[in-house]
């Protein structure tokens, strides 16, 4: 029977090796397969499989058959690869490297599988087959995500640490009101809002919104935030039996893919520091107003007594004066006429000094007063600009008048206008050289009175412009010595244009003249003002006035 059995057993293995059955199995599998002689380790069949794996021209059959390994495999020479064939030589035993990490000229890092099977005959080795299968992407996926959560790892630590050192309290809460605390100044501020319980308000605790205004505990932004509404650095001041502290609230809620709310983020600054600081500022500024206001009102008071002093006995000067004008003029030398006159002159300049201190000092406190009347504004400018010719005729200046109208009545403050005219006129017979011109222009319109005062003088430099309406301010000019001025003209006259609602601007370029323009509301009178003709009193009081408005005016004899 034995015989029989090895008999068949033989005619098998016959019949097997006939139909290449080795041969077959290494062209069709899916794994790398290659044998080796074991007495010289030479490649003595492969497939193409195992051959891909190869750099060129050994990735070729007809390049690798026949040559040992050691000269067909890149990098063989103390490589993990030689020493798993060793241990397979000498244990003569099957040997498993699992991923081996294979580099390559051209393909660069792959990664292998393989296992080493060896062949006997009898008992004598003859044959090694080594079996390779590609896990290139299985260990570059694997790697990859363990270096992603590493990553996420560190990244995580980081959030941590800048989260657990942030000055603001921040929470997540779901929709249930439970609540998770992420950095120790969340467990701090929580306190102060009963950790977030829906309906169980804290005793003795009030909040208060930026207007001081009460809110109740399930209307504190916290509360909303959580039922989807958005707030940014709502202020909400906490209110309890030891202290009072400012919180800065700020959040939004997170969505699900239903589009409900999953959890919100909120975040509570503490600002109880930086608003006692803001209030503290808040009170120094209010006393240092205070303080300035009560200087200035002491200033006041002081220029006010002051000038009513000064004003005292200048009246007085003045009265002396024209008695002796009137009493003694025809006894007096032409010498003593003109220091009578200079005495005059110099007391008319500080009585207009004084007159305008006076009225600055009312008008920065509001008390200038308006007396309205109603008048010819035409009649009245007209009247105004010859009174002036006196003067300009002693600089051969040429004024003139034009008007768009024969007439218009106006409700006005007629004194002040005069003040405002003549102050005008006077700068302008200034600074206006020997044989120029000036002109005064009056235009009606629609809801409005135009006045416009043009000169041929030096002019005013365009930095200087806003200059002039300042109290004190004066354009340093060579041209201006025959003149002198204590700065505050111009700033009284915009102080009475506005007072009356209107506006003043100027226009100038040095050298070719200046014109000040001045536009006053066409206001129609009341049943209770008065109406003023332009008569002798009313010219002899321009007369004064102007006077005292051209006294600080010099000609040459």
């Amino acid at each position: 029977m034995m015989n029989e059995y090895y008999n068949s057993l033989m005619i098998m293995r016959n019949e097997m090796l006939g139909l290449n059955a080795i041969q077959q199995f290494i062209t069709n599998s899916q794994f790398g397969i290659a044998i080796f002689r074991t007495t010289d380790m030479v490649l003595m069949d492969a497939n193409q499989t195992w051959l891909n794996r190869l750099d060129e021209p050994y990735n070729n059959k007809s390049f690798s058959i026949g040559k040992p390994i050691n000269e067909i495999i890149t990098g063989w020479k103390g490589s993990a690869f030689e020493k798993v064939w060793n241990i397979a030589l000498q244990t003569e035993e099957g040997v498993n490297l699992p991923e081996y990490r294979h580099s390559s000229m051209k393909k660069g890092i792959s990664y292998w599988n393989i296992s080493l099977t060896p062949i006997f005959q009898g008992d004598k080795l003859l044959y090694i087959v080594e079996t390779t299968f590609d896990v290139t992407e299985a260990v570059v996926n694997r790697n990859k995500v363990s270096s992603q959560n590493a990553q996420l790892s560190k990244q995580y630590q980081h959030f941590e640490t800048v989260v657990e050192n942030m000055s603001d309290a921040l929470f997540v809460v779901y929709s249930d009101y439970s609540i998770v605390a992420l950095n120790q100044e969340a467990h701090l501020v929580r306190f102060f809002f009963n950790d977030f319980k829906y309906n169980s308000p804290p005793v003795n605790i009030r909040y208060y919104d930026s207007e001081d205004n009460e809110i109740s505990y399930n209307d504190l932004p916290i509360f909303k935030i959580i039922k989807g509404d958005i707030y940014k650095a709502f202020r909400v001041t906490v209110v309890t039996q030891e202290d009072t502290h400012h919180f800065s609230i700020s959040g939004r809620p997170v969505y699900d893919n239903l589009n409900n709310t999953y959890f919100s983020i909120i975040s509570i600054r503490d600002m109880t520091n930086q608003v006692n600081n803001d209030y503290y500022i808040l009170k120094l500024e209010k006393e240092k107003k205070e303080y300035l206001e009560r200087v200035i009102e002491i200033k006041d008071n002081f220029l006010t007594l002051i000038s009513h002093e000064f004003k005292t006995p200048l009246t007085v000067i003045m009265t002396a004066i024209q008695a002796m004008e009137l009493f003694c003029g025809n006894e007096l030398s032409d010498k003593a006429k003109r220091y009578i006159n200079t005495i005059k002159q110099n007391s008319l300049r500080q009585f207009r000094l004084v007159s305008n201190l006076l009225d600055i000092t009312r008008g920065t406190a509001d008390q200038i007063r308006l007396n309205k009347r109603i008048i010819d504004i035409v009649s009245l400018t007209r009247l105004i600009t010859e009174s002036v010719k006196i003067y300009a005729a002693q600089k051969e200046l040429n004024v003139s008048f034009v008007s768009n109208v024969t007439e218009k009545m106006i409700c006005i403050d007629d004194e002040k206008y005069e003040r405002i005219l003549l102050n005008i006129l006077s700068n302008a017979i200034k600074f206006t050289p020997r044989g120029k011109s000036v002109q005064v222009e009056l235009t009606v319109e629609k809801g409005f009175v135009n006045l416009a005062v043009k000169d041929e003088g030096v002019g005013i430099p365009k930095d200087k412009i806003d200059v002039i309406f300042e109290r004190f301010g004066q354009v340093d000019n060579s041209l201006s010595r025959q003149a002198e001025g204590s700065g505050i003209g111009l700033f009284l006259v915009k102080m009475f244009v506005e007072s009356m609602g209107g506006t003043i601007s100027v226009k100038s370029k040095p050298f070719h003249g200046t014109t000040f323009f001045v536009r006053l509301p066409d206001t129609p009178g009341t049943i209770h003002a008065k109406e003023v003709r332009c008569d002798e009193g009313e010219n002899r009081k321009i007369i004064d006035l102007m006077n005292i408005e051209f006294s600080d005016i010099y000609f040459s004899k």
